[in-house]
């Protein structure tokens, strides 16, 4: 093999590699802070009110439920007190707070309540 073909072989995957790269910043750079809805499994999931710094329910502490993948990024999901993680949209929560990636959590309420 002579080294014009290993020089554009090389260029080659470079090229491929700094494209790729550069296509893969392009999609992810719009993924911060909170999206505008979520979907889990069969229900979708609003935002209800403004970013605040952690979660908080009425009825107590909140409990984490689990987590979610948004881009590259895994965000926590937390449920009221007494919430726990389910593949069955009737024992799903009815409002969860998602981490933002920002510092902040927003509450996201189910755009229906019933499944």
């Amino acid at each position: 093999m002579n080294g014009r073909a290993i020089g554009c072989g090389t260029l080659a995957i470079v090229v491929f590699l700094a494209v790729g790269l550069w296509g893969m910043s392009k999609a992810f750079d719009r993924l911060e802070g909170c999206p505008d809805r979520l979907q889990w499994g069969d229900r979708v999931y609003l935002p209800a009110g403004s970013a605040r710094p952690q979660p908080s329910f009425a009825e107590g502490s909140p409990v984490e439920i689990g987590s979610t993948f948004i881009g590259l990024t895994t965000r926590k999901v937390w449920g009221p007190p007494g919430s726990a993680p389910s593949s069955s949209a009737g024992d799903r929560p009815s409002r969860v707070y998602l981490d933002c990636d920002d510092g902040s959590v927003l509450l996201f309420a189910a755009e229906s309540p019933e499944p």
